[in-house]
């Protein structure tokens, strides 16, 4: 089942059920889901400005030097 279809479907449920229960547990499932969705975009809005000019501009030095060089030879 395609992933749209799968989430129609469970809409479907949620709307036919009366059961508290149910209801809180799927509440809860989706705040998780919802929390570390959030953590996770967290995590690396928690990196900027870690670095000082002289690390960030090394860095760019080296990704200079290693990435950005085209060699003609390495498409044959």
């Amino acid at each position: 089942m395609l992933p749209e279809s799968r989430k129609l479907h469970i809409i479907e449920a949620v709307l036919k059920t009366d059961n508290d229960a149910t209801l809180k547990a799927i509440e809860a499932i989706v705040e998780k889901n919802d929390h570390e969705s959030n953590h996770a975009k967290g995590r690396f809005s928690d990196l900027l400005g870690t670095l000082t000019k002289e690390e960030a501009g090394a860095m760019k030095q080296v990704i200079e030097e290693s990435f950005e060089k085209i060699n003609p030879d390495d498409w044959k």
